[in-house]
């Protein structure tokens, strides 16, 4: 195994690694698979997207002499029964430079097969990950390399949930063998409830005919997939940021599988990650943040905070905690006040607390400075988790000066709030004061850069775009270019910048950010300049816009002190069962530390400094002893040692939950289904159900916190009498084991003829595929956009008479305005239109007709709208008496 350090720059993510120890492992997966199994190629070179560097990587080189041996000190094995397969620490394996993962045909642990995977014991953040990997092609198995948070997850993590670290998950590819060649790229969050199944399919290269490279960036806004190097797909709005864990999975997924090369493996060749070389957010030194609650903060009308909106469940995140707030009337607005230090140019940048299409589309910001006051529009519900710039100005320090906010009338949505950064940055946007061209340049209003505004372009090698900043002292200064993209550009575009030592020309892939273009020392005044052009006779346009000049304190190499005076303490909500922990510290001495990281049991919790003496976490896990440390991080990326620790024994719960709400019974054929509203309790387990007293769910609580369609959606009891009323209790249940008051309902199981997707009256009509939107009772739904394809539910009617016809309508954005149901019944026929795009997810009446007994009745489902997706679950023929 080689892995590498970590960036420990203020502006990167400083993941600290654990002392690495040597475990021996069963090598169960090097013993098996197909005797033909290819050794990893040379490996072709890296195609890292610019702005990153290596920060974590296993090799998979082994722990031991002879390269065997998984690194347990930096990796889980992931355990436990998941679909078709037992995962278990013995399938995973380290050999030859690869790690391997066993498929085995194995009964012995219940499921009919064996399978394996491992999940980062670090985690990591915004930056670009990477696999290699060989995957299986026989059908049946399920194949992953995803990020994710640990809690409910593993047997032997940590014991507290932690909502820092399952936040995400993003999947940097899911394929299942039978399919080789498919490629999924999806992306879910969990707060404040489940939100998946962002992105769709790629169709790449045969996963299993030998090894390939998948990647992915994950950006504040947005997610860039790549397979073997290539772009596959852009996903914009990648969700709330938060710490993950990284995994690498082989399960066995889809029934039937095919046992004729069993035993079989993947093989993976390595894991990297690589940290934004300058993240942009991170505070750059000689910022000055002003966050909400601090001093230079106000507010005007009404406002809360943004937590308080879902019981409990943060459903906004601030840049250096959780701890946003949300206006409540249509007058609000907030002011930011900074203590400046000195005049001159700063880039004023707003964090966008708001990962909810909630969030309001028009923010407007006004920022007052020396030239007077200048309006800027922000778009909440679609800027990202980032700090999104308002623009560089000069400002005058003890004159009031700053930003204020309000939202625009003609916005939909919440308007919310968090900090404001001004940090010192001289910016020579294109047009602006420093921007001179030579050749033939033009404007391009679709092709946007910095601010959302029109980019230059130019064609012949003979043009050039010079910014000449006027840099109010000498010194060094780190040097950003605006790097706007564009499939006419050309490949690379040369930047050269010119300094007190020369002229030193930096190559870029554009890529619509701020690209860093190295540090560079500077004279007062006008004599350094960037100036972009392209090499003589390449293709393409060259594109500009804006070059950014951030001044450098002197590099430092010795370590700020490590804080003092660390404690902790806990603060209960008993209304949603959180529990939050605060841990506070004296600030440091030092004058160039620009922020802490706070460790839980050693494992850092925050992404971006602290800027405060303070941090909260919730959802603690009631009973258990924590450990808490800080360390002091300063202007150069030096980090300190930890603080002395603190431990903090979190109390005990013994109050229940709240008893679920919205009961409703629905009787079946011998079984009744339960639909109940989800309860808002931050520790909530799941549910216990009791039929006639009995307790129905044996190996434990049902549902999930992070899935609030399960109670919709419905619950099964199975093996009900019918014509026999039965007493039904739903009781919540805590992580703590506390039970809340019974809801009540009484069911009484009926004769009736319900068909889904996987029952022999159910058939289709040409292509059809299985859909993640979720059915009846949670099933996986069908689907298709070819317009003539059609689904049929036929039932074996025991005897003739009237029937009611139910059938359950999935729902989707992208699903058909007019599900056209069709009803064969004896003597005629009916048509229901039906909007899958709005008012479904439950059982809808077709109407009451006559059937003969036996199979001549049919529901037959149509696009009778002739576009987008025609979605099917289930039907139901209910006698009537």
């Amino acid at each position: 195994m080689r892995v590498r350090p970590v960036l420990t720059s203020a502006t990167t993510f400083a993941l600290v690694l654990a002392t690495l120890t040597l475990t021996p492992v069963t090598d169960v997966a090097t013993a098996v698979g197909r005797d033909d199994a290819d050794p990893p190629p040379v490996e072709p070179a890296p195609q890292i997207p610019p702005g990153y560097a290596l920060a974590w990587a296993d090799e998979f080189d082994g722990t031991q002499a002879d390269g065997t041996g998984l690194d347990t000190s930096a990796w889980y094995y992931r355990e436990g029964e998941k679909a078709e397969c037992m995962n278990r620490p013995e399938n995973v394996s380290v050999a030859d430079g690869l790690m391997h993962i066993a498929l085995v045909a194995d009964d012995t642990f219940g499921p009919d097969y064996t399978c394996g995977g491992v999940i980062s014991q670090e985690w990591f953040g915004y930056g670009y990950y990477e696999t290699r990997a060989q995957l299986w092609g026989d059908q049946g198995f399920h194949s992953a390399f995803w990020t994710t948070g640990l809690s409910d997850a593993m047997p032997d993590t940590p014991d507290y949930r932690g909502p820092n670290n399952r936040i995400n998950e993003i999947d940097g590819f899911e394929i299942d063998s039978h399919a080789p060649e498919v490629i999924a790229h999806h992306s879910h969050w969990f707060v404040p409830h489940h939100v998946g199944n962002q992105g769709g399919l790629y169709t790449g290269p045969d996963s299993s005919d030998g090894y390939h490279t998948y990647g992915f960036e994950w950006l504040p806004d947005q997610i860039r997939y790549f397979v073997d190097g290539e772009l596959a797909r852009v996903q914009p709005f990648s969700g709330p940021h938060g710490l993950q864990s990284v995994w690498l999975t082989t399960l066995g997924y889809t029934a039937p599988v095919d046992e004729t090369n069993l035993p079989g493996e993947t093989t993976w060749d390595y894991f990297r990650y690589y940290a934004p070389t300058a993240d942009p957010n991170g505070a750059t030194p000689g910022s000055v943040v002003v966050d909400n609650g601090d001093p230079g903060y106000s507010e005007q009308g009404d406002w809360e905070d943004s937590d308080t909106v879902t019981g409990g469940n943060q459903e906004a995140f601030g840049f250096q905690d959780r701890e946003t707030r949300r206006a409540l009337s249509a007058d609000a607005s907030a002011t930011w006040v900074p203590d400046l230090t000195e005049a001159g140019s700063h880039e004023v940048l707003a964090w966008n607390p708001s990962f909810l299409s909630t969030g309001t589309t028009a923010a407007h910001f006004s920022v007052t400075h020396d030239g007077g006051t200048s309006d800027v529009v922000i778009d909440q519900s679609t800027a990202g988790q980032q700090w999104v710039s308002l623009g560089s100005y000069t400002f005058t320090p003890g004159t009031g000066q700053g930003v204020q906010v309000a939202a625009e009338t003609d916005g939909v949505g919440t308007l919310r709030t968090d900090a404001v950064m001004f940090t010192p940055a001289v910016v020579v946007d294109d047009g602006g004061p420093g921007y001179t061209e030579t050749g033939n340049w033009a404007s391009s209003a679709a092709v946007t850069g910095w601010l959302d505004s029109a980019t230059r372009f130019a064609s012949d090698s003979a043009s050039t775009a010079r910014w000449t900043p006027t840099l109010p002292d000498g010194g060094t200064y780190a040097v950003y270019a605006w790097t706007p993209s564009h499939d006419l550009n050309t490949a690379v575009a040369r930047y050269t910048v010119t300094d007190t030592t020369g002229a030193t020309p930096v190559e870029v892939t554009s890529v619509d950010r701020w690209v860093p273009l190295g540090s560079y020392t500077f004279d007062a005044g006008t004599s350094g300049f960037v100036e972009l052009s392209k090499s003589y006779g390449t293709p393409g346009y060259v594109r500009g816009d804006a070059v950014r000049f951030v001044p450098v304190p002197t590099p430092d190499t010795t370590a700020p002190s490590a804080p003092l005076r660390l404690d902790g303490e806990i603060e209960a909500e008993p209304g949603n069962g959180d529990l939050a922990l605060t841990w506070q510290w004296q600030a440091s001495a030092a004058a160039d530390v620009v922020g802490y990281h706070v460790y839980l049991d050693g494992q850092r919790v925050n992404g971006n400094p602290v800027h405060r003496t303070s941090f909260t976490m919730n959802e603690m896990r009631a009973g258990t002893t924590v450990m808490l440390t800080v360390t002091a991080v300063d202007a150069s990326g030096n980090e300190s040692a930890p603080s002395r620790p603190a431990r903090v024994r979190i109390p005990s719960d013994s109050l229940a939950p709240a008893a679920p709400a919205d009961l409703v019974g629905e009787a079946a054929n011998e079984r009744g289904i339960l639909y109940w509203s989800q309860n808002h309790e931050v520790d909530l387990l799941g549910y216990n159900v009791y039929v006639d007293g009995a307790l129905a769910n044996p190996d434990g609580p049902v549902g999930h916190p992070a899935n609030p369609d399960f109670p919709r959606l419905g619950y099964s009891l199975d093996e009900l009498s019918n014509n026999v009323e039965h007493a039904i209790e739903v009781r919540a249940v805590d992580l703590s084991g506390n039970e809340s008051a019974a809801a009540t309902v009484t069911i009484t199981p009926l004769p009736m003829t319900i068909i889904t997707p996987s029952d022999p009256g159910y058939s289709e009509q040409g292509t059809w595929t299985p859909s993640s939107v979720p059915g009846w009772l949670s099933a996986r739904t069908r689907t298709t956009n070819v317009t003539s394809a059609t689904a049929t539910w036929t039932p074996d009617l025991t005897v003739a008479g009237e029937y009611d016809v139910w059938v359950w309508v999935p729902n989707h954005a992208n699903s058909t305005v007019g599900a056209r149901y069709t009803v064969s019944f004896s003597g005629g026929t009916d048509v229901v239109d039906i909007d899958q795009t709005t008012g479904g997810s439950r059982w809808i009446l077709l109407g009451r007709y006559p059937f003969e007994a036996g199979t001549d009745g049919t529901v037959v489902v149509s696009n009778g709208a002739v576009a987008n997706y025609l979605r099917t679950s289930a039907a139901k023929f209910i006698p009537v008496e």
